[in-house]
């Protein structure tokens, strides 16, 4: 029996990108996949389509910022007949049943009059207010995101988001309901908590070295708490400057190590060996407020104690599952008076607590919902 076509649109790595490497795995099995992407799959299995050729070009960005200019600062929102060209190419050649989009800015090229395949969005965060404390970019790339969710929203066949606050946001101010699909990982059933009951009290980091994200805090905090605490930042970083101002933080630091990133799939192995994930993320933007990351559900299969901020999905899930502290405001010393008093047998405890709770915050819980509402959209 021939497998109804599937298209996975992206114009980013795709190797190193999980939720679009977790959806891959979900549909694999029931669907023939052609992916697009700067990078190929891991699985060698998948047909890949190179992405660089369909990104917007140097010209098109210039273009639009003529357009600022000439229009005394409108912003230019329509489609560069150009990408449209290359984007109808691509159809063409893969000719799909079923399309599912993952950067926002490319959302309205998949529709036209001839379309005669269904949308999916698979939104990775809140992207009209995904940088909204830059007002440069909230008087354009904002703008830009508004407008695409006000007209092609209510267009889109399905849209999925990660947690529930986004998708209420979506709702409310678009209309538009959503499926929710978190950045679960699969459920690791091999790995058992680590238990112990002396030593000092090893916290992990790990994700992307983002300014915005103030990870300095972490290190003020790790420092506060003296020498029973360590904690390991294991980080990927594209602002250069920003990664060298932590490491020479950490080098000042009696407890704090900044060590090299491992590959995707050996994220939950490593940090097994740690006690608890770590992350105080200041809500400087809507998404911040709203974070539901993949380090997250990382942290829980590798069976870990937690410690995170109010932020409400994160928390919501720690005091549910019981599973770690959750302090009171983002500050450090809110996080400090929460850990200062732990002990390994409270932390065993959590980590007890996170084995439990593995198998319901895994991707296994979602991969059936969001194969059924995939084959409900092209059956």
């Amino acid at each position: 029996m021939l497998k109804r076509r599937v298209l996975i649109f992206t114009t980013n790595p795709v190797h190193n990108a999980p939720r679009v490497i977790r959806e891959i795995e979900c549909l694999k099995e029931h669907f023939e996949l052609v992916v697009t992407g700067e990078t190929p799959p891991e699985d060698k299995s998948i047909r890949y389509i190179n992405s660089d050729h369909i990104k917007l070009s140097h010209l098109e960005y210039t273009l639009g910022k003529i357009f600022r200019v000439v229009t005394f600062g409108k912003v230019f929102m329509g489609k560069y007949p150009t990408t449209q060209r290359k984007i109808e190419k691509l159809l063409k050649e893969v000719n799909p049943e079923l399309v599912i989009v993952h950067p926002g800015a490319f959302l309205p090229y998949f529709f036209n009059r001839k379309q005669k395949f269904k949308v999916v969005f698979n939104a990775h965060e809140f992207h009209p207010k995904e940088f909204e404390g830059d007002l440069r970019w909230k008087k354009t790339w904002g703008k830009i995101y508004d407008e695409i969710y006000k007209n092609y929203l209510p267009q889109v066949d399905l849209l999925i988001n990660v947690c529930d606050g986004i998708a209420k946001e979506c709702l409310t101010q678009y209309g538009k309901d959503s499926l929710v699909i978190p950045n679960a990982g699969i459920f690791r059933k091999e790995i058992a908590p680590h238990l112990k009951s002396l030593g000092k009290i090893r916290m992990i980091h790990h994700g992307v070295a983002i300014r915005e994200r103030n990870l300095e805090v972490m290190i003020e905090l790790a420092n506060s708490l003296g020498e029973r605490f360590e904690l390991d930042l294991m980080l990927v970083y594209q602002d250069e400057k920003y990664y060298s101002q932590l490491k020479k933080l950490a080098k000042q630091s009696i407890n704090v190590r900044l060590i090299p990133p491992v590959k995707f799939d050996e994220i939950v192995p490593f940090i097994h060996r740690y006690d608890m994930g770590l992350f105080l993320l200041p809500p400087v933007n809507f998404n911040y407020l709203h974070a539901l990351p993949n380090k997250f559900f990382e942290f829980v299969q590798a069976r870990l104690a937690i410690a995170v901020g109010p932020s409400p999905e994160m928390a919501s899930l720690v005091r549910k599952h019981n599973i770690g502290v959750v302090s009171e405001d983002f500050t450090k010393d809110s996080l400090q008076r929460e850990l200062q008093s732990i002990t390994h047998e409270s932390i065993n405890t959590w980590k007890m607590a996170s084995d439990k709770a593995a198998s319901i915050l895994s991707a296994d819980q979602y991969n059936q919902l969001y194969t059924q509402a995939v084959l409900n959209l092209i059956s």
